[in-house]
């Protein structure tokens, strides 16, 4: 009799939770069909592996990819992290996943990046800004026969083959109806959106859909003008400021993008008579000391290693000219302290 795989195991190959390979093993309701599909897969490799089968539970890819990520330094290093994590299983799949990252300013950079891994690379995936000079770049790739799927915020669709992540206007549709839910007996009062720069597309889709949610179900809620921090400490602090300044009782923030060591110190250093509802995006080693120590309230995220492991799949697919869907939503996870998984 062959040997169950272990919930460890389980955990190792699938990155998820105890809870939800338990839910997913005992056929519980509630789980996004692309988890139990990918629990299930895991638990059919490992049971082969277990019997001792010659043949590999994945065939070997021998496929080399390249990651490009253009980000704030928090998430540049989340991306990396979760590359890590992951790397032992694209191992044993023959694949190599090379991640090169460059700072949220400069487009040039994340074009001469792009540039010099497609020349080893069997395909491409990108995190960028949504500007003329990156889409021509890419585009370029795309015309002399690369493969190349947009991560986590989205490219012109020309430029690219596929789009993974999750539903960006859906992210900043809940954050608007988590804060609506809190100012539903303040409405009067006023919120505030901090973006890095509308030129991501994540950035800019997260900010209409909360715009809208709120809107909808608050619209004498004054939704204060859009702020950039650029990803960045400093600037995010800076701009967090003068917004305090200039009013002093904002009752929420809502942070679409990093940078939010600043924000806390610009919330703590100007206090109003009001603590402000917190809402940012992406569990790194920032928020999740921030969210912990009560400084932000919630946080909007994605699985980063599985959301990896899903566009390595697809990336192998392209290069076999297989055809994948335009776009894939991962789920998006609503954290508080409570529900924060370590890491």
């Amino acid at each position: 009799m062959n040997r169950k795989p272990t919930m460890k195991e389980l955990v190792a190959a699938t990155q998820f939770s105890r809870a939800t390979i338990d839910r997913v093993l005992n056929n519980r309701p509630g789980v996004n069909p692309r988890t139990v599909e990918a629990v299930q897969h895991a638990y059919a490799s490992l049971l082969v592996e277990a019997a001792g089968d010659m043949k590999p539970a994945v065939v070997k890819q021998n496929a080399h990819f390249a990651l490009v990520v253009q980000g704030g330094a928090e998430y540049n290093a989340s991306v990396k992290q979760a590359g890590e994590k992951i790397a032992s299983q694209l191992k044993t799949r023959g694949v190599t996943l090379d991640i090169a990252d460059c700072p949220v300013t400069d487009d040039d950079e994340v074009v001469r990046l792009i540039t010099q891994q497609a020349e080893s690379a069997d395909a491409i995936a990108i995190v960028a800004k949504n500007t003329p000079v990156i889409n021509a770049a890419v585009l370029k790739l795309k015309q002399q026969g690369k493969r190349i799927i947009a991560l986590v915020s989205d490219l012109d669709p020309d430029a690219r083959d596929a789009y993974i992540g999750i539903n960006n206007r859906a992210a900043g549709q809940a954050a608007g109806f988590i804060l609506g839910r809190h100012l539903q007996h303040c409405p009067q009062s006023s919120v505030a959106v901090i973006v890095g720069t509308l030129s991501y597309s994540c950035h800019d889709d997260r900010e209409i859909g909360f715009r809208a949610q709120i809107r909808k179900t608050l619209p004498s809620v004054n939704v204060l003008e859009v702020v950039s921090g650029n990803d960045d400490t400093q600037q995010t602090y800076d701009a967090a400021i003068q917004l305090l300044k200039n009013d002093p009782d904002i009752r929420a923030v809502y942070n679409v993008a990093g940078g939010n060591e600043g924000l806390v110190a610009a919330l703590e250093e100007y206090q109003g008579t009001i603590k402000p509802v917190v809402i940012t995006h992406e569990v790194n080693e920032v928020t999740e000391r921030l969210i912990l120590a009560e400084k932000i309230d919630y946080i909007l995220s994605q699985n980063i290693p599985q959301l990896l492991l899903e566009t390595v799949d697809r990336l192998i697919a392209l290069n076999q000219q297989k055809p994948v869907s335009a776009h894939t939503f991962v789920p998006i996870e609503i954290v508080t302290r409570f529900t924060l998984m370590p890491g």
